[in-house]
């Protein structure tokens, strides 16, 4: 199976209408207005903090997963720095404000009072099928490892060319809820590490309303204190 990188200026797609890149976080979703299926934002993570990320062990990697308003992300993420015993560090600030960007601008963008909020520690295969999410949309970013795979072959199997993701760029996609998403083509996985030592760091925010909020099972209210 072929694997490449997106390019930054032309998305390398069967169809670049389906996918599309650009280099400001305010028109991702703007991109999905159209017939988008994905955006991605191209953007470089300063290298002191990707060198700061990748050098982290991957038991001291921040996880959790909340319910969580906008403005509290910030703080929920540093606590979770915290917990994994991460001291203080310029790098660490980062990731905290820029997952509170993220969130801020998903809870914008959607008009949600709430963010779904997951930052995992991936060492497996997880998610390793092609498949389009069933919610009205996604934002992922890779923070450490091989980012988010994405396919426009809807082959059940073995599909190509696929194509990655890069670390550190945020990719907003159409789930099956997205209003007429019955024409959806473009799909996503996690890319297979199994086996092979990587563990990756993937934040994944969804906005939430009221009702979402109260149907919640697998998530944990964040309060700030």
């Amino acid at each position: 199976m072929a694997s490449n990188s997106v390019s930054p200026a032309r998305p390398t797609s069967a169809n670049e209408n389906l996918l599309q890149v650009t280099s400001h976080l305010q028109a991702l979703s703007g991109l999905l207005g159209g017939q988008a299926d994905a955006a991605i934002w191209r953007r470089d993570v300063p290298v002191g903090v990707q060198s700061w990320l990748d050098s982290l062990p991957a038991a001291q990697l921040p996880t959790g997963r909340f319910l969580v308003k906008a403005a509290d992300v910030s703080a929920c993420i540093t606590g979770l720095c915290e917990a994994a015993g991460l001291s203080p560090h310029p790098a660490r600030d980062w990731l905290c404000e820029d997952t509170a960007r993220l969130a801020l601008y998903i809870c914008d963008a959607f008009d949600a009072p709430y963010i779904r909020l997951r930052l995992e520690a991936v060492s497996d295969d997880a998610c390793r099928k092609f498949h389009i999410d069933n919610l009205v949309s996604r934002l992922i970013c890779t923070y450490r490892g091989p980012g988010t795979q994405i396919s426009l072959d809807t082959s059940e199997s073995d599909p190509s060319p696929i194509h990655d993701v890069p670390t550190g760029a945020p990719i907003l996609l159409k789930g099956r809820l997205w209003p007429q998403s019955q024409d959806l083509t473009l799909r996503h996985r996690s890319p297979p590490i199994s086996g092979t030592g990587i563990t990756r760091l993937v934040l994944v925010l969804e906005g939430a309303s009221e009702k979402d909020a109260a149907a919640a099972e697998h998530d944990v209210w964040y309060a700030r204190h």
